[in-house]
Order: structure tokens, then sequence, then C-alpha cells
């Protein structure tokens, strides 16, 4: 299925329904399909062919929504930004891809002038904003009002296995790696977590993290598909997060661990009426035991739903299902809270060994997939492309491990893992007992050399405004509820921690401060 073929569909079947909400911007289906149709004739108009990749660098705006389906449409194929990227970051992705034309916000224009010196395959430069005026930019809607008015459709050689995205990642680890998701990849992962989440025509699903973040990028697919409303907010704050479902009666979202501590933070969050709000799905990094428990009791008529999965997966790999989301004091039912659910329908997940066997139930290995949700590949990265799509599965670089009812637990990345004094440490179980202080509000543990042990445990705590909690007493909080070698053997109280444009905490940026001027990553 091409991605344009949902939204043809509900042009037709149901043209007067909303399909989009963004301030004072509302649209039909009828009218969403005309400006996608207008857009992919705009960009044949300057050039565009299939195969030719065009950059977004975009805060959340409807016209993202619009870009994705009428870049594919043409054929071409859409490169999502991290906005937060430095400017030679940005320059690189956009080197490294080849992209023609860039539609860019006005919040980053300042980048512009090095771009347009250090990324010599952009041809055209798009400002995407209500107030367009800008001498040196064309500008979206001057775009499409010139277009010819027809009805949507897709180039006739556009199938199903063509790329239609390049989704940049990988970047704490080095260079980041176009991961290259076909339309089959993409509509496939609506189909495999479809039936699990509930989406449907009833949908109105908040756009408020990075759409940027195939996280929440896939959504624009799945609620198009299946013709529900998409409210957009431009950048996540708590307070605009819940105004957003006050103003637009939103039923579902999604949200990473650090947006729902926000919230639940923020002194305000119950002043706002959040009865709309059915569901809410969280995901793109471990979420705190002592966090989720609290986000169920504050919110206890919401469905929680946690997807794990990766860019690579397009992105759902797995899901802990609303149906196990229970307090009831169970330890069983507890220890699941704890665990990624099971793999989606139509994806098949195993863990296993350095020799590609399946690992006993309970035992930890890394966690390997397939299904037609997987990437097509690197782009042009053919080794780093095998060195992970080895006899048709994909090998994630996650530790995790099963238990008898098949639920899936991961532990950590598998270069992220702290041996001390030979003893192998995953650093969400740290984590998950540092959270569990008042005080604490964010935490990362990593690994630091350690002339002894090889490697110490180390951590590094954002704190409650006003706390006075010491290094000494927060380590001693954790005795008894960790074995000695997993106990701390520093803590240092940060301001903030690094974290990606997606939310997520950066520990690689961390763990590279520790191990700076070592010769290699082991000790």
């Amino acid at each position: 299925m091409i991605l344009t073929t949902g939204l043809m569909r509900n042009a037709k079947v149901m043209p007067e329904k909303e399909a989009i909400v963004d301030g004072e911007h509302r649209f039909t289906y009828a009218e969403f399909a005309a400006r996608v149709a207008k857009l992919k004739d705009a960009l044949a108009q300057a050039g565009i062919q299939k195969g030719d990749r065009i950059a977004a660098l975009m805060l959340n705006d409807f016209r993202y929504i619009e870009l994705l389906f009428g870049v594919t449409a043409l054929g071409a194929i859409l490169v999502p930004l991290n906005y937060r990227l430095a400017p030679d970051e940005l320059a690189y992705i956009l080197t490294d891809s080849g992209a023609k034309a860039l539609f860019v916000h006005r919040d980053f224009l300042k980048a512009l002038p090095f771009l347009r010196e250090n990324a010599l395959s952009l041809n055209h430069y798009v400002l995407v904003d209500d107030d367009e005026t800008h001498e040196q930019l064309d500008s979206y809607e001057a775009w499409i009002s010139k277009a010819k008015e027809q009805p949507l459709s897709y180039s006739p050689d556009v199938h199903e296995d063509d790329v239609a995205g390049l989704f940049y990642t990988g970047g704490t680890t080095g260079r980041p790696k176009g991961v290259m998701l076909t339309h089959r990849n993409l509509v496939s992962n609506f189909y495999h977590t479809g039936v699990l989440t509930g989406v449907s025509s009833h949908s109105r699903y908040l756009h408020v993290a990075p759409m940027f973040h195939l996280a929440d990028g896939t959504s624009m697919v799945s609620i198009t598909i299946v013709g529900g409303t998409h409210c957009v907010v431009r950048s996540f704050t708590a307070k605009a997060f819940m105004q957003a479902i006050d103003q637009y009666k939103v039923t579902s979202t999604l949200l990473v661990p650090t947006m729902l501590n926000m919230v639940m933070n923020d002194p305000d969050f119950k002043k706002y009426n959040v009865s709309s709000l059915e569901r809410v799905t969280y995901g793109a990094a471990p979420m705190p035991l002592a966090l989720l428990k609290r986000v169920m009791r504050e919110f206890p008529g919401i469905q929680l739903m946690q997807g794990y999965g990766m860019t690579e997966a397009s992105p759902s790999l797995t899901q802990l299902t609303a149906e196990y989301h229970v307090l009831t004091g169970e330890e069983k039912q507890e220890r699941r809270l704890l665990s990624a659910g099971k793999p989606v329908l139509g994806v098949e997940v195993r863990v296993v060994d350095e020799e590609g066997r399946d690992v006993p139930v309970g035992q930890v290995g890394e966690v390997i997939a397939r299904g037609e949700n997987i990437m097509k590949g690197y782009w042009n990265l053919p080794e780093e492309t095998c060195a992970v799509l080895k006899n048709g599965w994909y090998h994630t670089g996650d530790m995790g491990a099963f238990d008898d009812e098949h639920f899936l637990y991961i532990v950590d990345r598998k270069k992220d893992m702290i041996i001390s004094g030979g003893e192998n440490i995953y650093s969400p179980e740290v984590e998950n007992v540092l959270y569990q202080h008042p005080d604490v509000v964010e935490v990362a543990v990593v690994g630091e050399p350690d002339p002894k042990w090889g490697e110490a445990v180390v951590a590094e705590v954002v704190k409650a405004a006003g706390s006075t909690l010491t290094e000494q007493e927060l380590i001693d909080f954790t005795r008894g509820m960790l074995a000695n070698y997993k106990v701390p053997k520093r803590i240092t109280f940060v301001a903030e921690l690094p974290k990606s444009g997606a939310g997520k905490i950066l520990k690689r940026n961390i763990r590279d401060r520790y191990w700076r001027g070592m010769t290699r990553d082991v000790n």
C-alpha cells in the first residue's frame, strides 16, 4: 500500500470529516487532500523527481503532515531533521542525503547562512510559516497557491518498496545514519499496531512530541489512514500539552517519559479539563517504575500503553497494552510494568546469544526481529546494513529477556552494559531505585573507568527544586535495594541531563565525558 492511498480514500468517503486542527487552521479531508495535491504539483514544477530527497527543518505544523504525503505521492523521499542539532550536524545530514530542497520554519533561519555554504546539494529553500515574507526564500503557501487544482493521486511509478523517508539516527555513537523506510514499512507498522492501540476515525490525536521523531511521525500515517483528526501543538511544554487536550478535546497522544515527568511535576496540571483523554502511549526511553505508578494513580481513567522499538523497525516491535497497566499489589502484575510487553501483530521477536541461538526463558541476550516493518537498510552504508541485517533478522543491539509468558524485558543497550569486577550491571535497574527517592527528578547511570574494578557505577542526578539531598544520603538510600556492587560509587548533581530532540536522555554523551582520554571504551 502506498502512503497516499489512505488520504485519497478518505477524501472520497468522508470529505467533510475534520482532518486537521492546528490553532486557527482547520481542514476537512477534502481540503487536506486538495492541499497535498497542489503541493505535489508544486514540487514537480520545481523540478523535484522520484527519488529526490526533501528535507524539513520544522517545529510541529500541519504542513509537516502535508509534506509527508505530498513528497511521497510524487515518489520523492522526506528527510525530517532534528531541529536541536548544531548547524554542522544539519549540514552533514543534508549533504549525506543529497537533499535538493529544505522546508524551514522561521525559528531556524539563523542556520541558513551556514547551510547555504555547507549543504551544496540544496537548490530550493522554502519558508514554512504563517508570516512568510522573506526576500531570499520561497513561500510555502505561495508555492501551493500557484499549483494546479486536481484530484490527489500518487505517481504511477511509485511502488510499495520505494523509500518514503530517510530518518537519521545513531548520532549518539557517531555520525548519524540514514534509515531507509519504505511505503510498505510505514504502512505495515500501522497494521501491526493499529488493532492494539484502538486507533479509529473517532481518534483525535495530539502531535505534541516532535514530528521529526518517528515515534510521533508514524501517527501522521496511522491517523490519516483511519480518518481520525490530527491536533497539533508547535512544541512540548506541560502547559501547552494540557491546554491542547482541553481545547481540542484530544482522545489520544504519545509522550516520552521525560514529558510525562514534566506534566506530573507541573503545579497546574490538575487545573485543566483532560476528561476527553482516553489513551496515552509512552516510549522512546525506559519508564521508571516510580513515575509510571504515579501516572497511573493521577490518571486512573486513562489507558496507558508502552511502545518499544526503534527507527529501524518503523518503529514498533512490542507493546505493553492497557490491560497490563494495573496496580493491585500483586508482585507478578507489578513486575510486568517493567516489561516492554509482547511482540506486536505480524512481527517476530527473539532473544539470542552471540551465535544467534535462542536463549532460555529469563536469560539475557540480544533482541532481534523481522517483519514487513524492518528497514530497507542504511543510506549509502552497505557494510553497516549487513552488520545489523543478518539472514532476514534485524539485530537491535538491545539486551533483553523473555519471561515464561513471553513478556520482553529490555535491560540495556548492549554497549552501555557496565562490567564491574566481572559482574554485569544493567543501568536501568540502578536508575529505577534512584527514581524512588522523592527528591530525584531525573537520573542517568553509566560506568566510568576504575583502576581496581574495571568500571564503577556512577550517576548524574537532577534533584527537585529546593532539595537539600546530599550525595551520601542518596547513596545510602540505594543500599538494601541493590547488591553492593550495583550501588553507585559516586553521584553528581546536575541542573539538567543532555537530551535528544525527542526528549530521550543521551546517556552516551554522559558516558563519553567519563571515558575521555581512554584509548578504548572498555576497561
